[in-house]
């Protein structure tokens, strides 16, 4: 793995830490939506772990193929990853949960939270163990296919992991400041 890699890893695991520390602070109001028709903390938690779940799966499935078949990253793809980075960045600003990803499931039906937790942590590890994995040579190759923003290098993989973790937190801020 990179140094950049392993960086990008660290602050993932920051605001992971403090996504789950704020979900965690509401206590059994966790699991209730601020407004009806919107999501609850756990759900944001559900949602962040299946999305970063469906991600290591998409770069595990990438390593299992031909390294050979992976195209060269463009100038378009580092614009588009820009974009997306820019536009998760941004306070406020929603977007669908893309088709690819399920919605998540009722509060009721999600577990607790500290089952969250030890699902995350073992897709974290299983994230860094295919960073590891992965050629040197190749880190400036496309091996996914982001829903909103096309191909992405798997450094450009990682970062869209953080900032859509950060684009979370101003929702779960959002939900504390609701329901505390």
């Amino acid at each position: 793995m990179t140094h950049r890699l392993h960086l990008l890893i660290e602050q993932l695991d920051r605001a992971t830490e403090q996504a789950l520390a704020s979900a965690e602070a509401l206590g059994p109001r966790a699991y209730v939506a601020p407004v009806p028709g919107q999501w609850a903390a756990a759900q944001v938690i559900h949602h962040l772990l299946t999305a970063e779940q469906k991600i290591a799966n998409a770069l595990q499935q990438s390593l299992l193929t031909n390294s050979d078949s992976w195209r060269l990253g463009t100038l378009k793809n580092r614009l588009r990853s820009v974009v997306l980075r820019l536009a998760l960045r941004l306070p406020g600003l929603k977007f669908k949960v893309p088709p690819t990803l399920p919605a998540p499931p009722p509060p009721e039906d999600i577990e607790p939270l500290p089952e969250l937790r030890k699902r995350w942590n073992s897709i974290r590890r299983q994230l860094e163990q295919i960073l590891h994995a992965f050629p040197g040579d190749k880190l400036n190759h496309t091996v996914f296919r982001h829903p909103r923003a096309g191909w992405l290098t798997v450094g450009q993989t990682v970062a869209s992991i953080l900032d859509h973790t950060l684009h979370h937190q101003q929702q779960l801020n959002r939900i504390s400041k609701v329901v505390k």
